[in-house]
């Protein structure tokens, strides 16, 4: 499978798929205008994945904002991923958030509660 790299916009996250090595990384801030049409190739991409899977998976999301449709299609993102673990492979998913931002937190939390994927919470210190 090839990489999937989507470049950020001013409201669209950078995404970086790389299936050879298990490594999902998503950036930035998502409120994209078209939200189907953003992630349809990501999602296409882990839906194939999860097929041929690496035998350890971590996924990252480093994100500042997201809106509820970035919500509901990251969650179906991730599903493709809990469905990977509950078939026995090594899944991690990496939440960032600021220090200050309880919002971003918040959602963390909310994907952990929503899925059975262990979600590793990591608070990121302001630098002075």
């Amino acid at each position: 499978m090839a990489k999937l790299l989507i470049m950020a916009t001013d409201e669209s996250p950078q995404i970086m798929f790389d299936p050879s090595r298990g490594i999902l990384d998503v950036f930035g801030k998502s409120l994209p205008e078209n939200i189907n049409d953003f992630y349809s190739p990501l999602d296409q991409a882990v839906a194939k994945y999860v097929e041929n899977p690496q035998p350890e998976t971590t996924i990252s999301f480093d994100l500042v904002y997201l809106n509820s449709a970035s919500t509901k299609r990251i969650l179906e993102i991730i599903y493709h991923f809990e469905k990977l673990y509950k078939s026995g492979a090594k899944v991690i998913l990496n939440w960032y958030y600021d220090q200050f931002d309880e919002d971003m937190r918040d959602e963390g939390e909310d994907f952990a509660r929503l899925t059975d994927l262990p979600v590793k919470m990591i608070e990121k210190l302001e630098r002075l």
